[in-house]
C-alpha cells in the first residue's frame, strides 16, 4: 500500500452471503463495499460523528461493479481503496478493489461516485478542509486501473413502461440507513429478485439448469441512482433484455416509483452461465438465445 491507497476493509464470506450457484451473492459484494467506503471517508475528516454534526450524508449516485473470479463459502478477503478524483461539481469518485486473501486474485472491482448530501438530499459542498484532504490523496491509484466502459449503454429511464413487471415489493425500515434510506444492497436485493421473473420469461428453469450443471453469474454492473429509495417507498422493477452475444447477454432493470411512475434507480447488467463443475463460462444454450433473441427484439 502506498499513502494513496489503503485497505478499508477486511472479512470472511459467510455461507448466508451466498446463493444457490455456491458464491457469494451480488448484494453482498455491494454491502462489504458499502462499508469500506466509510473508512475511506474517515480518511478525509468524514467519520459518522462529523457526518451527524454536519446533519449530512454521503450519498453514492452511481456504482461500476465488475466481478472478476467467485468468492465462496470461508474465503478471506481484503479491500483496497482510494480516491480517485474530486470533481468541480461537487462529486467524489473512489474506486477499491475485492482481494481472495488467500489467492491473492482480485475477485470484484468498485467505482463509485458519491456527493455530500443535507437531510432534504440536496448535494452541498465539502467543508474546506474535507476538500483539501480529499484532494491531498486523490489522483493515480497504484494497481487500481480504471475500468474500460461497458459494451452496452444504458437505456433511458423513460423507456421502463414497456419492459416487464419483474419485482413489486415496499421498502422497509431495517433495510435503510440511519437516514432512513435504502443503502446499494438493498437496490441489488430488489434486483436479484427480479433477475429471476425474467429468467422465466426467457424460458429458464432455474431447476432444471442446476440440474444439468450448469449456472448463471453477473460480470459487470452500471448502475444509476437518479432519486434516493426511501422506508416505505412502494416500488416496482421494469426489465428487458438488450443484448445477447456468444456467451455474455445484457439486461436492463429499472427500479420505479410506484405512486408516480418516475425512475429511481437504473442498472446494466451484462451476465453469462457457466459450467457448475468447471466453474467456467460456456456458450448460451440454444433455446435460451432464441428466447433471449426474441425479448430483446419485441421488449
Amino acid at each position: 500500500m502506498n499513502e494513496r491507497v489503503c485497505v478499508v476493509g477486511r472479512g470472511a464470506v459467510n455461507p448466508w452471503d451466498c446463493d444457490q450457484w455456491g458464491h457469494m451473492n451480488v448484494q453482498f459484494y455491494l454491502a462489504k463495499a458499502s462499508d469500506a467506503q466509510a473508512h475511506l471517508a474517515a480518511r478525509i475528516a468524514l467519520a459518522p460523528s462529523r457526518l451527524r454534526a454536519l446533519g449530512c450524508s454521503l450519498r453514492p449516485f452511481a456504482d461500476r461493479v465488475l466481478f472478476r473470479r467467485e468468492l465462496r463459502a470461508g474465503d478471506i478477503y481484503v479491500v483496497n481503496g482510494g480516491i480517485r478524483a474530486v470533481g468541480a461539481d461537487g462529486t467524489l469518485d473512489i474506486a477499491s478493489r475485492m482481494i481472495n486473501q488467500d489467492t491473492g486474485v482480485e475477485a470484484a472491482a468498485f467505482e463509485t461516485r458519491l456527493r455530500l448530501v443535507d437531510a432534504g438530499g440536496h448535494a452541498t459542498p465539502w467543508p474546506a478542509e474535507v476538500r483539501e484532504a480529499a484532494l491531498a490523496l486523490a489522483g493515480d491509484l497504484p494497481g487500481i486501473a480504471p475500468p474500460a466502459p461497458m459494451a452496452v449503454a444504458s437505456p433511458a429511464p423513460g423507456d421502463a413502461g414497456g419492459l416487464l413487471l419483474t419485482c413489486r415489493s415496499s421498502v422497509e425500515a431495517w433495510e435503510c440507513d440511519a437516514d432512513g434510506v435504502a443503502p446499494p444492497r438493498a437496490h441489488i436485493a430488489r434486483f436479484n429478485d427480479a433477475i429471476t421473473h425474467l429468467f422465466r420469461a426467457m424460458k429458464i428453469d432455474r431447476g432444471a439448469l442446476k440440474a444439468g450443471g450448469t449456472g448463471s453469474a453477473a460480470l459487470d454492473y452500471d448502475i444509476t441512482y437518479h432519486r434516493p429509495v426511501r422506508a416505505g417507498h412502494a416500488i416496482d422493477v421494469r426489465s428487458g433484455v438488450l443484448a445477447v452475444g456468444e456467451k455474455v447477454f445484457h439486461v436492463v432493470h429499472h427500479i420505479v416509483d410506484a405512486a408516480d411512475a418516475k425512475p429511481l434507480t437504473t442498472i446494466v447488467v451484462a451476465a453469462l452461465f457457466f459450467d457448475l463443475k468447471a466453474r467456467k463460462s460456456i456458450a448460451i444454450p440454444a433455446a435460451i438465445r432464441a428466447q433471449a433473441e426474441h425479448l430483446v427484439a419485441h421488449g
